[in-house]
């Protein structure tokens, strides 16, 4: 469990990333994103149906200690992993795909993902998902800060232009602190698990990042964002679904190891796409 400060710095950076987000977008272009169904329902069906199956396939082809094969099947079923925000959001072109996704996901995966886990997982492992205060978190800390942002944007051009980017910067520096303050942990929890097993999440990162890059074309931005939104997989909820279903502590290790490895490969492919995006303009 995370203390009241390293709390207080992952709410930081949710809450003014999503409002950066919202005041370079508008409500304009953030409703536009409906519009495009085959790019939402790619989004979907990549999250909900292809990245699941994966999961489902490497448990059965690899042999995996009981607490990896529930760590793979809880994370392979859960997209919408909060810390996305720090990385969908650097695709400067597509922020209302990346802002609707960050929404989306993450909403759709304290209803759908539990559905899907509780299919992969045996009958007789029983969770409960706190779906009420989950919603309620999804709403005040990403769509309520967003929803400020656009009518700020809307209704205050002449400022907003000045307080995007610095804001945008103060969310940055956010997620840079809770990485370094949390790190320790996440290490330790990598450690504990092997090289083998470490290769095997590294390997399953990169397949959910092709996913998202096929999926999410024809635009490059569009693959951008749900490249590393399919990959940040939502460790918060297979974390509170683990600690409700399994008293032993050791399912929650691979877990918390894996919060730690996608976050590499996403600033890597997030600096790689900043560095080609400039080079074409």
């Amino acid at each position: 469990m995370l203390d009241p400060a390293t709390k207080t710095l992952l709410f930081v950076f949710i809450i003014v990333s999503m409002l950066a987000i919202g005041m370079q977008v508008g409500v304009k272009n953030i409703t536009a994103i409906f519009n495009e169904k085959k790019l939402l329902i790619k989004s979907f069906v990549a999250n909900f149906v292809i990245i699941p199956l994966i999961g489902l396939i490497l448990i059965k082809i690899i042999p995996m200690k009981p607490a990896v094969e529930v760590s793979f099947v809880l994370l392979s079923c859960a997209p919408g992993g909060l810390s996305a925000i720090q990385f969908i959001s650097k695709a400067k072109d597509e922020l209302a795909y990346a802002g609707g996704m960050a929404f989306l996901l993450s909403t759709l995966s304290i209803f759908i993902s539990p559905l899907i886990i509780a299919f992969f997982l045996p009958k007789e492992i029983n969770f409960t998902v706190p779906y009420f205060k989950a919603f309620w978190f999804i709403v005040l800390f990403l769509l309520l800060p967003m929803m400020i942002g656009m009518l700020v944007y809307d209704h205050y051009k002449n400022i907003v232009n000045k307080l995007a980017k610095p804001t945008a910067i103060v969310g940055t520096l956010a997620f840079i602190a809770f990485i370094t303050i949390t790190l320790e942990e996440r290490q330790t929890a990598m450690k504990s698990l092997g090289l083998e097993v470490l290769s095997l999440m590294v390997l399953f990162i990169l397949l959910t990042m092709l996913i998202g890059w096929l999926m999410g074309g024809p635009k490059k931005g569009t693959r951008q964002v749900l490249a590393s939104a399919s990959s940040m997989r939502n460790a918060a909820l297979a974390l509170l679904i683990v600690t409700n279903a399994f008293p032993n502590m050791d399912y929650e290790v691979p877990v918390v190891a894996f919060s730690a490895l996608m976050v590499l490969p996403n600033m890597v492919f997030t600096i790689i796409m900043m560095i080609w995006n400039r080079k074409q303009s």
